[in-house]
């Protein structure tokens, strides 16, 4: 245990946070470093994402709806894999993994039903054998076991972020879901509120996927959807969906808006024409921007207004969608969270390293006003 302890207690204390998302693009590592005891005081030292090849992004998909030996099975595998990661990860940048304190590493969601269960895998114990860096992992489970939903998590990170900008501020966050942490200055963590608004990248994504036979897995840019028509009996239809209209907590994730959902939703087959697959993805796009504008303004916009958005994750790479959603907040600044030293595309994993550190210092990480849990709580689990 001493040994431990000297570990989280070096100064700089070196945390690798580990985030794999509903997109299913890789595993983004964030290196993270703090000098002081003071949680808000770190710096961004490096981030890296480690792209998965289509096989491994089918073996996790066929998981999620796979038998009790194919989860088992995944969770080993993908704890190997990130294992050697971030054993590569080190020897290329020549750190010996004594210097690091510890990884905290979100997992990879399999299933989340809301308030009720939930599971990420990636297996901690392997990740902690290969590496010899204790984990820090199972991040939601103590939340919901005080009444919480388990997520979203990263808007600790957006309150030690913009707790002292001006006015009124919402970070957004699109990866496959889209979530928003909304706070005001000076706000206490017991006050700030967060929630999912819905889809983010994952409808569009399996828009693009289903329609070129697996080819194309993502609108590049959103150039497609520019290029489309939106639907606007249909996309009334969508903005009518149970989860967008629902009100906060609430978290969601692929067993919802899963393949079935866009089959169900959209006419979409194998070899799509171009400009049906345009209309498609410019129908999502509209869908993906709106719900999220929706969500501020029923839900946040009229207790504190918004002076600026600040948006992270692999959503700000699609232009059209970007367009968008400025075009529906034209009197707000929009913002990508770079501008404030953190890399667009690692967020979560920037964030993961924060909740690790966290752990290690006692704090309670979890937000009542986001997830509704009872009370404020110590989150994650240590395998060393």
């Amino acid at each position: 245990m001493n040994a431990l302890v000297n570990r989280w207690t070096q100064r700089p204390t070196r945390i690798l946070g580990l985030m794999s998302g509903t997109s299913l693009d890789g595993l983004d590592v964030a290196l993270i470093e703090w000098d002081s005891d003071d949680l808000a005081d770190f710096r961004v030292a490096d981030v890296h994402t480690f792209r998965y090849d289509a096989a491994l992004q089918k073996d996790i998909l066929q998981t999620i709806t796979g038998t009790a030996s194919d989860v088992c099975q995944a969770n080993v595998r993908l704890g190997k894999i990130w294992g050697d990661y971030i054993r590569t990860y080190l020897a290329d940048r020549d750190i010996p993994a004594q210097d690091i304190a510890c990884i905290g590493s979100h997992g990879q969601t399999i299933w989340h039903e809301s308030g009720e269960s939930t599971l990420q895998i990636g297996e901690s114990a392997e990740m902690s054998a290969l590496t010899g860096i204790p984990v820090i992992s199972n991040f939601r489970e103590q939340d919901i076991a005080h009444g919480g939903i388990g997520a979203p998590l990263i808007p600790f990170l957006d309150w030690l972020l913009y707790r002292d900008l001006p006015g009124s501020t919402v970070a957004l966050n699109i990866g496959g879901i889209a979530n928003i942490t909304c706070l005001s200055e000076s706000m206490e963590a017991t006050d700030v509120i967060g929630w999912d608004t819905g889809p983010g990248n994952m409808v569009m994504n399996t828009l693009a996927s289903l329609a070129t036979a697996g080819e194309q897995s993502y609108d590049k840019d959103g150039t497609l959807a520019r290029r489309g028509t939106v639907n606007e009996r249909l996309l009334q239809v969508l903005m009518n969906d149970e989860f967008v209209t629902k009100t906060p907590p609430k978290s969601t994730g692929r067993e919802y808006y899963s393949e079935a959902f866009v089959r169900n939703r959209f006419d979409i087959a194998p070899e799509l024409e171009e400009a049906r697959l345009a209309d498609a993805l410019a129908t999502a796009c509209e869908w993906t921007a709106q719900s999220i504008i929706s969500n501020i303004t029923r839900f946040w916009k009229p207790l504190r207004g918004i002076d600026r958005l600040v948006i992270s994750g692999g959503g700000v790479h699609n232009l059209s969608l970007m367009e968008r959603l400025a075009s529906h907040l034209p009197n707000t600044d929009i913002l990508t969270c770079d501008e404030y030293g953190i890399a667009i595309d690692a967020k979560e994993a920037i964030g993961f390293a924060v909740l690790a550190m966290a752990f290690i210092s006692g704090i309670p990480a979890n937000l009542p006003g986001v997830t509704g849990a009872r009370k404020s709580v110590v989150l994650g689990k240590l395998t060393k």
